[in-house]
């Protein structure tokens, strides 16, 4: 089983990021409701589940081989992370994505969700590795994936509804930035300091 559960709040730091994934949710959600948007969240799901799945295996197949790969895989989706948190979602940037995509169908999102490179960081750094070890493992981690990926998801859409429809004035990029980035950074600790 799983030794520690401290993984939850890396998932939590990340999920809560602005990303191509986030900013779809939050452009159905102002074009079609949150009710409808709402259904497209097991396409989202789905996409993590094969994207963490795949590169969890790729990491797999190739550690005899290269056994250092994780931990430059690791670094790299961790400094992707954090770059995003130094750069985060503008409302220029939510408007112009908003404009792209006029009608988001869940393919769209699932293919976004399976090239996102937060299920990169998921698997080499944030999942613990022992979850592969049982499928009880596999089904709890993606369990408690999922109660965690729903009300986020949630919240994107009524965050990103109210952002593009002009209801939040009052919070800045700024104010998201210094948000975002101590919020990662202060979730993170546990999964950095269990990787060293």
């Amino acid at each position: 089983m799983i030794e520690s559960w401290l993984f939850v709040f890396a998932m939590i730091a990340v999920f809560l990021i602005p990303g191509p994934t986030n900013a779809l949710l939050a452009s159905s959600a102002h074009q079609q409701g949150i009710p409808k948007t709402s259904l497209l969240i097991p396409a989202e799901l789905l996409g993590y589940i094969y994207a963490i799945s795949l590169w969890s295996l790729f990491i797999h197949l190739t550690h005899p081989v290269w056994p250092h790969l994780i931990t430059l895989l690791h670094v790299l989706s961790a400094l992707y992370v954090f770059w995003i948190a130094f750069h985060l979602w503008k409302s220029t940037h939510l408007q112009s994505h908003h404009q792209k995509h006029p009608h988001i169908r869940p393919h769209q999102l699932f293919f976004s969700t399976l090239k996102n490179p937060k299920a990169l960081l998921f698997a080499a750094g944030i999942l613990p590795l022992e979850m592969w070890n049982s499928s009880l493992s596999v089904g709890l981690v993606f369990l408690v994936f999922s109660l965690i990926l729903i009300p986020v998801a949630l919240f994107w859409m009524v965050f990103g509804k109210a952002i593009l429809a002009g209801n939040l004035k009052q919070i800045k990029a700024d104010h998201l930035y210094k948000g975002s980035a101590m919020l990662l950074i202060i979730c993170m600790l546990p999964v950095v300091i269990r990787f060293f």
